[in-house]
């Protein structure tokens, strides 16, 4: 053991400090399912409209992401998988927050996204076969004519588009 190893074994150590402090983020859930939550809040917030007039989500996401979150319960819902944590980021999420987007998220907005989710083809959530990346989420919203989109690609809160009525925000 000289100076040298001891060198490198600093430069390894911050290596893995930086690694972790740049994956390792606050969550409220399992983040596969709260990263679409954050895409679904951020393009419900694009709309620029009232959240209960969304009339239509349209997912459609990585086989990656699909897997993960299919099964995976959503904290203080009582359910399980894609469609609720969907409902709810429409409904209350809050983009700003990143993964932590459903933290506000009230019995009475739960009880919200089970009637969103009672309305046939409200949420619909399909796999995306030619997905760029394992971890790609996008999303599209529909109310009073108008749609918006957002598009997570690569980490669980990376925004690489965004749109409203077809045009980048």
């Amino acid at each position: 053991y000289n100076q040298s190893t001891a060198m490198i074994d600093e430069i390894l150590k911050d290596r893995i400090l930086a690694l972790i402090k740049r994956e390792v983020v606050p969550a409220v859930g399992c983040t596969e399912p709260v990263a679409v939550a954050l895409a679904a809040a951020r393009a419900a917030e694009l709309l620029g409209m009232p959240r209960d007039a969304v009339e239509r989500v349209e997912c459609r996401l990585s086989g990656n992401i699909i897997k993960n979150a299919m099964g995976v319960g959503i904290p203080g819902t009582g359910m399980i998988g894609l469609p609720i944590a969907v409902a709810l980021g429409v409904l209350a999420g809050r983009a700003e927050l990143g993964l932590e987007v459903l933290a506000g998220v009230t019995p009475d907005v739960v009880e919200q996204g089970k009637a969103m989710l009672a309305h046939k083809g409200s949420v619909d959530i399909a796999l995306e076969p030619h997905a760029p990346d394992i971890l790609y989420i996008d999303v599209r919203v529909y109310a009073g004519g108008h749609t918006a989109r957002a598009v997570i690609e690569g980490s669980h809160t990376h925004f690489v588009l965004l749109e409203r009525d077809g045009s980048r925000v």
